[in-house]
């Protein structure tokens, strides 16, 4: 793919202001559903996350929570463009008035091996994680899905409505948050921003109990959505596995899908068990999951939803090829745009 770049030693930094300017939700679904059919065809390479634990996951938490930094590398031959996302997770830190979640991305140009561009990678995680959400939702979902349910109305929040409204007939939002002016500002916000009704529950159980589609996306250490309160024919979209998920919705439901196994079998019976995704060692395997959409749902290996009233889970850590996809895709709209600020570097 060209770029209209400037010296080799030049790289374009997006901030994270003009990644929320640039990238629409449908850019960034479409983005997301190309991804999952490239990996599903063989055409990305990518490893599981780099796990730098700070503090060990498995002993107390510290203060300001477990620290982690995360490194997410990728090679998307489509785009002979690769990418590394260098994220760090501190769930408590918003305590001492810090990001829980920080990221940068950097782009490298696979023709040259020279690096494009540093992109605010928190921005574009917030955005594929909706959008692999979405991509997940489009094949388990009913196709007439209305009625959505947030938890959580923080950034991911946002960025799974905005993007199941590009692709479902949404008719009323609910939301929850344990802040109740943060799900006041998130329901003024969506609604402006989409003219769906967007209505404040007084609690979880309320919100799902006639829901469509129900996102969990909270920092909350222990499940805060039980199986027994979701309705028959309902989606759940898991963006943290199993920590602010019943586990029981693994087995109760009548499919548990994952993005990709490559990615979500480390955090199921891997390495990381216990200390992403919030399951025991032990409590879930393999043999528990459906299928996986990237190589056997999407490309038509195993069916999706066959009925309406199935109850069906997708969970996804994120793929390293999402962030690097969408991060591309962000360089190459920041030199549409004219965005972005050029640094010489070398």
């Amino acid at each position: 793919m060209s770029s209209d770049r400037r010296g080799p030693g030049e790289v374009l930094v997006v901030s994270r202001r003009e990644v929320d300017s640039l990238l629409s939700p449908a850019r960034c679904l479409e983005r997301c559903l190309e991804t999952f059919r490239w990996v599903g065809e063989g055409q990305v390479e990518q490893t599981n996350p780099v796990n730098l634990y700070i503090h060990d996951r498995l002993g107390p938490e510290p203060p300001f929570g477990h620290g982690v930094v995360q490194a997410f590398p990728a090679l998307i031959r489509p785009l002979d463009r690769a990418a590394v996302k260098w994220l760090s997770s501190f769930r408590m830190n918003p305590k001492r008035d810090l990001p829980a979640i920080s990221a940068l991305d950097l782009v490298t140009d696979t023709d040259t091996g020279m690096p494009l561009a540093l992109v605010d990678g928190t921005s574009v995680t917030n955005a594929r994680t909706g959008g692999h959400s979405t991509v997940g939702a489009k094949y388990l979902a009913r196709p007439e899905s209305s009625r959505l349910a947030i938890i959580g109305c923080g950034h991911e929040g946002r960025t799974h409505a905005l993007t199941l409204n590009e692709a479902f007939p949404l008719e009323e939002v609910v939301a929850f948050d344990i802040y109740e002016e943060q799900a006041n500002r998130f329901a003024d916000e969506i609604g402006a921003s989409t003219g769906v009704p967007v209505v404040v529950a007084p609690d979880v159980e309320t919100a799902v109990a006639d829901a469509d589609i129900i996102c969990v996306v909270t920092t909350a250490p222990r499940p805060v959505l039980m199986e027994k309160w979701v309705p028959a024919g309902a989606h759940v979209c898991a963006a943290t596995g199993f920590r602010d998920v019943d586990p029981g919705c693994a087995t109760a439901f009548d499919k548990w899908v994952v993005g990709w196994y490559g990615r979500d079998l480390a955090w199921v019976e891997g390495e990381e068990v216990g200390r992403i995704g919030g399951l025991r060692p032990g409590a879930l395997s393999r043999a528990d999951i459906f299928g996986d959409i990237a190589t056997e749902i999407m490309p038509g290996h195993k069916p999706g939803r066959e009925d309406d009233r199935e109850r069906t889970i997708m969970t996804h850590m994120g793929m390293p090829a999402l962030d690097a996809a969408v991060a591309s895709l962000v360089y190459d709209l920041a030199l549409e745009a004219g965005a972005g600020t050029w640094i010489e570097v070398f």
